[in-house]
């Protein structure tokens, strides 16, 4: 291990311990405590079940994006090595993870897997627009002016068309972007037309409307599974929440910060916790909520990442190397 990976560890180290250090200052851990005592372990195992469910959605819909070329189990693996590492390192990391063992596998090229992330980011904004409108229409009570939903909308609408447009103009783009995009540093004109090429293949076959629709249907029952996560969890507290604020409360905390999405602990905790108390919520039983979600995610997405990388053979060391490895895969 290199000098500048260990002082990678030691930094991250130190960052892992201010948020911990932070969490136990300002939450009051007693009442918290109390909350968690109330958790059904039956709900447990079901909600981890959901959990489980949706992240095998959410490898599948990528395995769709890249024109299934890769297995389900390469895309499996790949995404939880990602999704932990953006729970362990900040930045997120896990996104350049992700690429690295997708890439290493052999059945697509670094530019493939890259370009795929672009595209599957999209669907991603589409869902959690889609959960936090929802939320707010059950009464989650997030101040969401009609402007800021119709802003969301028009930006994902303008998404779309640009996608139907870079098809169209599929000769011009690869004919004049390329030596733009060489003019920016570490970027060459072939790996620019490359990376370009990879990228209108896939949207190409996205626009497709048999294979947007098995797009579509992935994304959403990949957050099915999810909000059926972040709800029995909810159940499983008990009398936490009310009956009345329990399907708000679960919709709000998934388009806040989604599995899809994971955060270090205390960054997880705050995009939970602080909009959601703001318009009223119990604090403390938010507080334990998004601890025991926090929890759950970080037990099964390091443990599935663990067995990721056993089944992949990749050191620690090539995923702490992983944004090197993306720009110079030689």
């Amino acid at each position: 291990m290199s000098r500048k990976q260990i002082w990678q560890i030691v930094g991250l180290l130190v960052v892992i311990g201010a948020i911990v250090a932070l969490f136990v200052w300002f939450v009051d851990l007693a009442a918290v405590g109390q909350v968690l005592q109330t958790a059904v372990p039956t709900h447990l195992i079901l909600t981890s079940f959901l959990l489980v469910l949706g992240l095998l959605f959410y490898a599948l819909r990528w395995q769709l994006l890249l024109g299934s070329k890769p297995t389900l189990q390469q895309t499996f693996h790949a995404s939880n090595i990602g999704h932990a590492g953006n729970i362990i390192v900040p930045a997120r990391a896990g996104e350049a993870m992700r690429i690295v063992v997708l890439g290493r596998g052999g059945a697509v090229s670094y530019a493939e897997a890259t370009s795929s992330f672009v595209v599957e980011r999209l669907f991603e904004q589409l869902l959690r627009l889609l959960a936090l409108v929802t939320a707010v229409a059950v009464g989650a009570g997030i101040d969401l002016l009609p402007g800021s939903i119709l802003g969301g909308v028009a930006v994902l609408l303008a998404a779309f068309a640009g996608i139907q447009w870079l098809i169209r103009q599929r000769e011009r783009v690869l004919a004049r972007w390329p030596a733009r995009f060489a003019q920016l540093p570490r970027i060459t004109e072939a790996g620019a037309r490359r990376t370009l090429t990879d990228l209108l293949d896939n949207l190409t076959a996205v626009a497709e409307p048999k294979q947007l629709a098995k797009v579509m249907g992935t994304s959403l029952l990949a957050w099915g599974c999810f909000w059926g996560f972040f709800y029995v969890t909810l159940l499983g507290l008990g009398e936490g929440f009310p009956p009345a604020d329990r399907l708000a409360v679960s919709l709000g905390a998934l388009a806040l910060s989604p599995p899809s999405a994971p955060t270090q602990p205390g960054i997880f905790h705050a995009s939970v916790v602080v909009p959601l108390a703001a318009v009223g919520f119990d604090e403390v039983a938010l507080t334990a909520y998004a601890v025991l979600l926090h929890i759950l995610e970080m037990v099964w997405m390091m443990g599935l990442a663990l067995w990721g990388l056993a089944q992949t053979g990749l050191s620690l060391q090539t995923m702490l190397g992983s944004q090197t490895a993306v720009n110079d895969p030689q």
